[in-house]
């Protein structure tokens, strides 16, 4: 009975430069020092001008900051090599960042939003016109932050948690820069509290969906954009493959899908032919180019098409382990 491991793992492929790194920490760093500018702004303005939706905005502002930073300080981890220590190298710590960026959110939103239903029974007197200014300039610069991070947030989910950040922020700019109309026009103060509300909401969905999303990676979960079956139905195709089993399927961040499977394969099989055939199909139509595939002619839990790492017997209650031994065949 032959067995042989494949770990696919093209020599010219790097994770650490899916993307022109360089251009994208530069583009943090500038993106990081405008969140800065603006933070400070709104603060002293929130403040002077007693407008929640102004301090709100503020406090929004300074997670973008703290997202860019994570941000950064991720895709520069992310850069250095793997050790003994840390196989994968340090690509994880970009979903740390972000998850830590979506939990900010949340504590954030639940202070604003019950700062403003308080405020809804005695809204104060807002200086209007110094908000509208402060909230004009807050617009402006967060647009001008997404310009930047536009096209590189389809790529990295850190990247990605920043842009989101930016982008409702700007939108919250906009509900500032509104409430300021209509205090100036029609000394409506409640629309300082009601606008602070919505944004509150605004931040509650993007902080839930944020932290799902990297929770969903930190819990070992397929990527949403592969399906598994889809995988085992193509590679049963091949000639000579009798059997999938014991399928992994996780992403070690954003972009960089992991694949583990057992194959069980007939007799007489070109094993490294076969290999080749899987790894090709893998990498052609669904993106995985890191992938481990053991072959075997034979196995107990060949119809388990996933892999249970604990599970209770049925007599005793004992715990049975799913143990491989394997005599492995290597090739000329």
């Amino acid at each position: 009975m032959h067995h042989q491991h494949s770990h696919h793992h093209p020599c010219g492929h790097n994770h650490g430069q899916r993307q022109d790194s360089g251009a994208v920490n530069n583009k943090l760093i500038i993106a990081l020092l405008l969140t800065s500018a603006v933070f400070l702004a709104e603060i002293i303005g929130g403040y002077w001008t007693h407008s929640l939706a102004l301090l709100s905005d503020a406090w929004h502002v300074l997670t973008d900051a703290g997202a860019l930073g994570l941000t950064l300080l991720a895709t520069l981890q992310a850069r250095k090599a793997s050790t003994m220590q840390n196989t994968y190298g340090f690509h994880r710590l970009e979903v740390v960042a972000a998850f830590i960026n979506g939990a900010t959110l949340f504590v954030i939103s639940g202070w604003v939003l019950v700062e403003g239903i308080r405020r809804l029974w005695a809204p104060p007197d807002i200086r209007s016109q110094e908000m509208l200014i402060i909230a004009v300039v807050g617009l402006v610069a967060n647009l001008l932050i997404a310009l930047l991070l536009n096209t590189h947030a389809g790529d990295n989910l850190n990247v990605k948690s920043a842009f989101l950040h930016v982008v409702g922020d700007a939108l919250a700019s906009f509900g500032v820069i509104i409430g300021g109309l209509l205090m100036m026009r029609f000394h409506w103060y409640i629309a300082d509290p009601v606008i602070s509300i919505g944004i509150s909401l605004m931040l509650l969905r993007s902080a839930y969906y944020l932290t799902r999303e990297t929770l969903h990676i930190l819990m070992e979960g397929t990527p949403p954009e592969v399906r598994a079956e889809k995988i085992i139905k193509a590679l049963q195709q091949i000639p000579g493959v009798k059997n999938i089993h014991d399928v992994h399927i996780w992403s070690i961040t954003s972009g960089i899908p992991s694949l583990t499977m057992h194959v069980i394969v007939g007799a007489g099989i070109n094993y490294q032919e076969l290999l080749n055939k899987c790894n090709l199909i893998l990498a052609r139509d669904f993106a995985i180019i890191h992938s481990t595939i053991q072959l075997e002619q034979e196995c107990r839990l060949a119809k388990q098409i996933t892999c249970n790492l604990y599970s209770s017997s049925q007599g005793g209650g004992t715990t049975q382990h799913h143990h491989h031994h394997h005599k492995h065949h290597s090739l000329a």
